[in-house]
């Protein structure tokens, strides 16, 4: 779907609002042009003698001017409606957009997310959309407000004065053609600014996220000089993007100013060449008041070519903004084409000749055979890249294979609906997630109708129940990922997450690593308790906490080179007997 058409798809889901706000927008503007008109009505009213030096006003002076009064109460009213609907209108639409951006980033499939900066996809939620939301603003104030301003003042002007209407419309549009070529000009000045904010965003998040990474390697003047890079890099793009967006505003005045002294030239000589009864012989009549009512109908004509081209900037960058949004938008959603349950316990895993690469051009599994069955604690490892994690990766289906099959009990994976096959899987990672909330939000996240006691026997299980009791309000302290646990009481909490959903197949990514030998030996004694009778995945750098496995499965180049038990892989002295040494040295 292209940009303009996305747009107009979430504005038709509010005809009230579009319908409403043109209405007070039509009494509104028609009441603020027709004021005008009968101000100049009630001047050409007023009697001057000058042997007597008295004006006389008589009742049609009071008429039209109790008459302009009633229509600027009707303006004061009914434009604060309009606003008031039309802000709301805004509002509604940009809320849409921004959670249908959001929701979206919830469906489309891993290697999108990984393959885009994270701080350029937090930008097109946030800073994309309220963009959009200051273009509408601007945007729908002048589509309504603009038409029929134009619209009303046009039909009074040539009904009033035929000449001087010529006059003004011929004039006036030459701001808006200025307006319209320099804005077709400049607009990949925008584009390239709303670019260049979203990298923006992405540094500034990569570099908050690892600050302490920078401070320990005093990488901040390199960090600044990156940033300060692309901010000169913006800086140049918006410059030249708003200057020439600035221009449009003076550039539409100017002619706007030279517009108003060409209608006082020409009714100036329409006057002196009035007859007596009113009438030229061109058919037109022109007094004083007809003079200041077209004063203020030339500035009421131009107005909404000014207030359009003094809001050009802001439409255009709303325009580079739709347009990043609509990619992601568009973006095609996770495929989830399986349509079966898991609902059992799954007795068999197998990988057949399954190969998997993150680009086209480079594998990093090749060839992958391998029979897991239930109840099995099945180790991974091998040196870094070789493509532990990876294989988890395909357990879940975040992707699927190049070439081959998963099969979960002689059933494809892809055959599995994604919600039902992830509910079968509990999982811990090296990298703890903890969300802003309590201390319980945090354990219940995969159990929202837990009880108490599940939740108590699940924190003993996983060694943080004493800890959380230690907290300010126990499981009803406020913690987030930046504040308020140690790197290990965080892995602990996830660990707890996990234990009181009690999945049928466990998932172990470095569980372990950021906590200290003593905690590590308790948790690893809940965790043999907790995957007793399951299937579990574990990976592990520390070879000590996998010597009691199953099956050990040791990678090299996405191959599995050696597999067998611990003893028994020692026994052969491979590359299992040479890793595990060589990481026994170390330790020793």
């Amino acid at each position: 779907m292209k940009p303009i058409s996305r747009l107009f798809s979430y504005i038709k889901k509010y005809p009230f609002f579009l319908i409403s706000s043109l209405i007070c927008a039509l009494i509104f503007v028609t009441s603020m042009c027709l004021t005008p008109l009968l101000f100049g009505k009630a001047i050409d009213e007023i009697t001057f003698t000058f042997k007597t030096s008295i004006l006389i006003l008589n009742d049609r002076f009071y008429f039209y001017l109790i008459f302009a009064g009633i229509l600027i109460v009707l303006v004061l009213i009914f434009e604060f409606l309009f606003e008031y609907l039309n802000s709301l209108f805004v509002e509604k639409v940009t809320k849409d957009i921004k959670d249908d951006v959001f929701k979206k980033l919830h469906e489309v499939s891993i290697s999108y997310i990984d393959s885009n900066y994270h701080g350029d996809l937090v930008s097109r939620v946030i800073n994309d959309t309220d963009n959009i939301n200051i273009a509408l603003v601007s945007g729908f104030r002048q589509l309504y407000q603009g038409i029929i301003q134009i619209l009303v003042t046009f039909v009074v002007m040539f009904v009033l004065n035929w000449i001087l209407g010529i006059v003004v419309v011929v004039l006036t549009p030459f701001g808006f053609f200025i307006t319209y070529s320099l804005a077709h000009k400049t607009n990949k000045y925008f584009k390239g600014q709303a670019k260049i904010v979203g990298e923006m965003g992405a540094i500034a998040l990569e570099d908050i996220n690892n600050i302490d990474l920078i401070k320990s390697f005093n990488y901040e003047d390199d960090a600044l000089e990156n940033f300060k890079s692309q901010n000169d890099e913006l800086y140049k793009v918006g410059q030249k993007a708003q200057f020439s967006g600035s221009l449009t505003n003076p550039i539409t005045r100017l002619v706007n100013n030279s517009t108003y002294a060409i209608v006082g030239m020409v009714a100036a000589l329409l006057c002196a060449f009035t007859f007596k009864d009113g009438n030229i012989l061109l058919g037109a009549s022109c007094t004083v008041g007809t003079i200041l009512t077209f004063i203020q109908f030339s500035n009421q004509f131009a107005k909404p070519f000014n207030e359009i081209s003094s809001c050009v900037p802001e439409i255009q960058t709303g325009l580079s903004s739709l347009k990043r949004i609509n990619d992601v938008l568009n973006e095609e959603k996770d495929v989830n084409e399986g349509k079966e349950k898991v609902e059992n316990v799954i007795k068999t895993i197998d990988f057949e000749h399954v190969d998997f690469g993150y680009t086209k051009d480079k594998l990093v599994i090749k060839g992958l055979n391998l029979e897991v069955k239930e109840g099995q604690k099945i180790a991974i490892v091998g040196p870094t890249g070789c493509g532990k994690t990876t294989i988890i990766n395909l357990l879940l289906r975040f992707y699927d294979p190049t070439n081959g099959q998963i099969k979960f009990d002689n059933l494809d994976t892809k055959d599995i609906l994604k919600e039902s096959l992830r509910k079968s899987f509990g999982m811990v990672l090296q990298d703890t997630w903890i969300f802003s909330g309590t201390v319980r939000e945090n354990i219940i996240y995969g159990k929202k109708d837990a009880s108490e006691e599940e939740i108590i026997e699940a924190t003993k299980k996983a060694n943080c129940y004493d800890f959380i009791m230690r907290l300010p309000n126990g499981f009803d302290t406020y913690i987030d990922d930046y504040s308020g646990l140690s790197v290990g009481q965080k892995q602990l909490v996830s660990i707890a997450r996990v234990m009181l959903v009690n999945p049928k197949i466990m998932i172990l990514d470095e569980a372990t690593s950021n906590i200290d030998t003593r905690t590590e030996m308790k948790i690893s004694a809940a965790f043999n308790i907790l995957m007793k009778g399951k299937t579990a995945f574990v990976i592990a750098h520390r070879l000590s906490t996998i010597v009691n496995s199953d099956l050990i499965l040791v990678m090299k180049d996405g191959k599995i080179i050696e597999k067998g038990k611990h003893k028994d892989l020692l026994s052969k002295k491979g590359f299992y007997y040479e890793f595990y040494n060589a990481q026994y040295a170390k330790i020793n």
